[in-house]
């Protein structure tokens, strides 16, 4: 069995073959001898009859123990992942009655869903081909042929749930340290603490109006093209004037929201990403920016996707009149990607 470097090496000139050829090239390398699945176990474009006229072709289903146990969605890498294509894995997957899909074409994405309970398919592992894709080993230990279960990916759906909610956790918890509110507190609790201790309140007054207080954030990580945190161009000048963080506390959570969403989405294209949200002034090209003041331009709030683009989030954020729309749709993407709103 050859690990996810191997594949990946193998899997370079694969955009130049034919659909067919590019469908051999993946039995070969990823099932048999990337994952040890024998010939046997692989089934090759069967016919799913669908009453008297229609049928469904799955490109590939494997089975062991004379059991299917998950089919794959094939396309070459140059095509552009649709709905359509996901909903029609999603149909070999209800008729075959197994939990589990993986699509590949540019990237490889591993769908679960529950058999017969109406739920919704959910996206368990996203991984291009690249050797240093953090999720590539994850893909190559859940699918070896002598350690595949439903149970496996059951656990790892569990963990990946658990990473995301405390980031979210952390993502919240940052948002209301840095907000206005709780530097208010703190300069409250400070004054408070002062009194308590037997200051004098007119000395105690005279002192804290020369302090200023100032709870930030310190440069982080962006995501670079192999969707791992990274600090690499973030220090680069963007060529915009840098702004003053907006703290709001509003306008943070929209933030954090948003950076989930760009995360659990870390292999997609900018062009991809800017379609997901479906409307203009949620993301944006950093070199598009004309209003500085209207984004998050700080260095820490910068993050680059895939293909290299560094992103600005919009910071016109409310939860009042016209702002609600644009809060509501955000949050309506979100849950669509299984974050904790």
């Amino acid at each position: 069995m050859r690990d996810w470097s191997s594949i990946c090496r193998s899997m370079r000139y694969a955009n130049t073959q034919t659909e067919i050829e590019y469908q051999n090239s993946l039995k070969d390398l990823l099932l048999e001898n990337g994952l040890g699945w024998s010939d046997e176990q692989i089934s090759e474009q069967p016919t799913l009859q669908l009453g008297s006229t229609e049928r469904l072709i799955p490109d590939i289903v494997v089975s062991k123990d004379d059991k299917n146990k998950f089919v794959i969605e094939i396309k070459k890498p140059s095509h552009i992942k649709t709905q359509k294509n996901i909903e029609q894995l999603v149909s070999y997957m209800k008729q075959l009655e197994v939990p589990v899909g993986i699509y590949i074409g540019d990237e490889i994405e591993v769908y679960y869903k529950k058999i017969g309970d109406g739920s919704r398919p959910v996206s368990v592992l996203r991984a291009i081909f690249d050797a240093n894709e953090a999720g590539g080993p994850d893909f190559v230990s859940l699918f070896s042929e002598d350690k595949f279960s439903v149970d496996s990916i059951l656990e790892y759906i569990k963990k990946q749930e658990s990473k995301l909610k405390f980031k979210s956790d952390v993502d919240r918890l940052l948002s209301e340290i840095t907000s206005d509110k709780f530097q208010k507190d703190v300069f409250d609790a400070l004054k408070k603490y002062l009194v308590e201790r037997g200051e004098n309140v007119d000395v105690i007054e005279s002192a804290l109006s020369q302090v200023v207080f100032n709870v930030s954030i310190p440069a982080s990580e962006s995501l670079n093209a192999e969707g791992r945190a990274s600090n690499d161009g973030i220090r680069e000048s963007n060529g915009v004037s840098q702004m003053k963080r907006n703290n709001g506390t509003v306008q943070r959570y929209a933030y954090g929201l948003i950076r989930q969403i760009l995360e659990k989405n870390y292999a997609l294209r900018f062009r991809q990403l800017y379609e997901l949200f479906g409307r203009k002034n949620f993301i944006e090209d950093i070199n598009q920016v004309r209003d500085a003041r209207r984004w998050f331009m700080d260095e820490s709030d910068i993050i680059k996707t895939i293909d290299g683009i560094k992103v600005v989030v919009s910071n016109q954020w409310g939860l009042n009149n016209n702002s609600k729309p644009k809060m509501d749709r955000l949050r309506s993407i979100a849950k669509e990607q299984g974050i904790e709103v």
